[in-house]
């Protein structure tokens, strides 16, 4: 099943690469800003239109980020707000672990980053109608102790992370092949055994 996955990603790297192209997308010269960079690198996935339906999204596990909802998974502000632009940075930098979006690092230059950044966010009217946001502080990751360890394991029950995660953390819980996003698009659990896979970074500061 993974070799599947791993197929179906990198098929849809293929479009997204520009291999293919969206139907009625700019030539580079044509384009503005950070659209241009958008369409060719960007669009084969997400779609021309941001939504997450490009060509190569139907071949992905989960999908492609719907950019004009405002909603970002891996940001550092509260629960519902938006994303800062170093938020939205760090994923066009090191990509989305254990999903078909890859690091772009060395792909783009400072200023084709800040453009793509910029137009990203057009995509959502709320970046526009909503106030600039702000990260939350965040203390230091706390450190691992048997007293630690002991209460995580409470809690992990008690707010029974286990039913999509598993007893053992491995994304086989019970309610793992039910799960659904935003938009009613399958989603896996995440198998808490493979920290290298996790969406955000798999640190113990990341994670935290």
């Amino acid at each position: 099943m993974r070799s599947v996955r791993i197929a179906l990603a990198a098929a849809g790297l293929l479009l997204a690469a520009g291999l293919v192209q969206p139907r009625g997308a700019l030539h580079a010269q044509e384009a503005p800003a950070g659209k241009a960079t958008y369409d060719r690198w960007c669009a084969g996935c997400h779609g021309a239109d941001g939504a997450g339906a490009g060509p190569g999204a139907g071949a992905m596990l989960p999908r492609p980020r719907n950019f004009t909802t405002g909603r970002y998974q891996i940001r550092s502000t509260p629960s519902g707000a938006l994303p800062t632009d170093e938020d939205i940075l760090a994923v066009i930098l090191d990509g989305m672990p254990g999903t078909a979006m890859p690091g772009w690092r060395d792909r783009f230059s400072d200023d084709e980053l800040r453009d793509l950044v910029a137009h990203l966010k057009t995509f959502s009217p709320f970046f526009e109608s909503q106030p600039a946001p702000e990260p939350l502080p965040i203390a230091s990751a706390p450190s691992a102790s048997e007293e630690a360890l002991a209460e995580g394991r409470e809690f992990y029950e008690k707010i029974e992370c286990n039913k999509c995660h598993g007893p053992a953390g491995r994304g086989n819980g019970p309610s793992a092949p039910t799960l659904e996003d935003d938009d009613d698009l399958p989603v896996r659990a995440a198998d808490l055994t493979e920290n290298w896979l996790f969406n955000g970074g798999g640190s113990v500061e990341e994670i935290h």
